[in-house]
């Protein structure tokens, strides 16, 4: 009886630091710099659609980042590979990946998350369904 007792509690803070971590405690995002800025000014009124192929998957790590539960779809980029932490063009391969909504306050947290024009550059990318979302493409690496 102790053993279910002892598990049960252990399971109980598990869960509590859980949900602090998630809703609580600030996510650190890079702060907001001209670039992002810059891009963010061009937009019309969401929602936006974004293809993730890597961490954007993962629907814990959308929920830090975005700053609420984002439901998401798989989707199929067309003649385009993974490489690393970036994407390249390849004819006749399909990335599979993660389709899904956010408007505009999630849409620059995702730009902080990825630092736009640091790390990544956003571009809109037709999916093989034929409909159209912004995708994070790395940028060059340069000395400074």
């Amino acid at each position: 009886m102790r053993r279910k007792g002892a598990a049960w509690l252990a399971g109980l803070v598990l869960f509590v630091a859980l949900w602090l971590t998630i809703w609580h405690w600030p996510v650190y995002l890079p702060p907001v710099t001209p670039a992002m800025e810059q891009a963010q000014a061009g937009l019309d009124d969401g929602p936006y659609r974004v293809f993730g192929y890597a961490t954007l998957t993962n629907p814990i790590v959308r929920l830090l980042v975005v700053g609420q539960p984002v439901p998401s779809s798989a989707a199929r980029l067309p003649d385009m590979r993974r490489a690393g932490r970036d994407i390249l063009p390849a004819p006749g391969v399909v990335l599979q990946g993660r389709v899904f909504e956010t408007d505009d306050e999630g849409l620059l947290r995702l730009d902080r998350y990825e630092r736009l024009g640091e790390r990544y550059r956003r571009d809109v990318m037709t999916l093989d369904d034929g409909t159209t979302a912004w995708v994070y493409r790395r940028l060059p690496y340069t000395l400074p």
